[in-house]
């Protein structure tokens, strides 16, 4: 996903007020026999299988964590828009904390980014209410390979657990770090830096991506490759997105009149590796652009390919879904048109190895790759199956 300035900490604020609009009601908590019920004046609390009140019903939500529940009232406001205050219940139903915070946030490890609402400062607090890092930063992300990525007034760094600055806050944009480095800027271009804070890759993006399987996505403007940890970029500045999906392999998108010339443009293209040099790709993309009517717009050219620039399993993919990279197995969900309106392929996904060997027929309607699951309709009706790196199936059961 491309990033830009503040957009992961939006995120990062909104995300309880998100879950709120998702949960439903009569939700058994902690995998026993007490349920979130409402009362008759609309009131969120818990109850236990007999009735007796375990939560109060004084809420407008309650949210169940891997911590414990998530609490949350709406505060007064005027217009259509709605804002909430949060609390926290930990696991054995006992109130932690009021609701007066702006956004909680659980960590894996056990504790919570919370936000107050009196100044909207960040800070980390334990499960039983102990501020672990003071409310002082303007912002705060879930830690990465140990750090912290904060915001002190325009500025933004990195600090430990211990509340100790290991990154001083003197970048006007960052990321967290992912493989070792993070984006960053000090000027209006990207780079990354290391945990010293020092660039490791020059700053001459315009935005970027972690990095993830040893490459991160870079942008110049509306234009996108992929660079390595050593700076290196790998291919012209042509695609709409692209993105490495291990052992080597990249998925991309492509303006659809590139589907059958990409395989022979791309190495007559000479790879820029300055910024002054990556606004040569300008004029290519807006002659791409130009020649594409609004119904081709509507088309998607995606394909596979190598380090080097070659196709893997052919030119004629419209949707491509990266699923395993796992040791040497790569798999993808993919999807292409047919001139043949009734084709399965205009429709379902079939699975294709790395070595773009189609491992099945065009036959599931659904692709959820974060549960690494697909779906088929049957006359029986839908089949969901989990599938392994090597593409074997095995069916879900209900």
């Amino acid at each position: 996903m491309k990033t830009s300035l503040f957009t992961y900490f939006l995120l990062l604020s909104l995300f309880s007020t998100a879950q709120f609009e998702d949960e439903t009601e009569n939700k058994t908590v902690f995998g026993g026999t007490n349920v979130i019920a409402k009362n008759a004046a609309g009131q969120v609390g818990i109850k236990s299988k007999d009735g007796k009140e375990i939560v109060p019903f004084v809420y407008n939500k309650i949210i169940e964590n891997h911590l414990g529940l998530f609490v949350f009232k709406v505060n007064k406001s005027n217009g259509y828009e709605r804002s909430y205050s949060l609390g926290y219940y930990n696991r054995r139903f006992k109130q932690v904390l009021p609701c007066q915070y702006n956004s909680l946030l659980a960590l894996d490890d056990g504790f919570i980014i919370a936000s107050q609402n009196s100044d909207r400062k960040f800070g980390l607090i334990d499960t039983i209410g102990r501020i672990i890092i003071p409310f002082e930063y303007d912002e705060m992300a879930a830690p990465t390979e140990g750090l912290f990525l904060t915001k002190v007034g325009e500025k933004y760094g990195f600090i430990n657990k211990k509340n100790s600055t290991v990154i001083d806050h003197e970048f006007a944009y960052a990321s967290p770090f992912s493989e070792g480095l993070a984006a960053a800027s000090k000027s209006k271009l990207i780079g990354f830096i290391n945990r010293k804070g020092d660039f490791e890759i020059k700053e001459r993006f315009t935005s970027a991506d972690d990095f993830a399987y040893g490459y991160a996505q870079v942008f110049f403007y509306n234009q996108t490759s992929v660079v390595n940890p050593a700076g290196e970029i790998l291919f012209p500045f042509i695609f709409k997105s692209i993105h490495s999906a291990g052992n080597g392999q990249f998925v991309f998108e492509a303006s659809e009149n590139l589907r059958n010339t990409l395989a022979t443009t791309l190495p007559l293209l000479d790879i820029a590796q300055k910024p002054d040099e990556l606004s040569q790709y300008d004029s290519i993309i807006t002659s791409m652009d130009s020649e594409i009517d609004s119904e081709i717009l509507e088309e998607k050219f995606m394909g596979v390919m190598n380090a080097i620039g070659q196709l893997i399993g052919g030119n004629e993919f419209k949707q491509v879904v990266h699923l395993h990279s796992e040791g040497t197995d790569q798999l993808y969900a993919v999807q292409k048109k047919s001139d043949d309106e009734n084709a399965d392929s205009n429709y379902n996904f079939a699975l294709m190895d790395g070595n773009g060997r189609m491992l099945s027929e065009y036959r599931f309607f659904e692709v959820k790759p974060d549960e690494k699951i697909v779906i088929e309709e049957t006359e029986k009706g839908f089949i969901s199956y989990h599938v392994d790196p090597t593409g074997k199936l095995t069916k879900v059961e209900d």
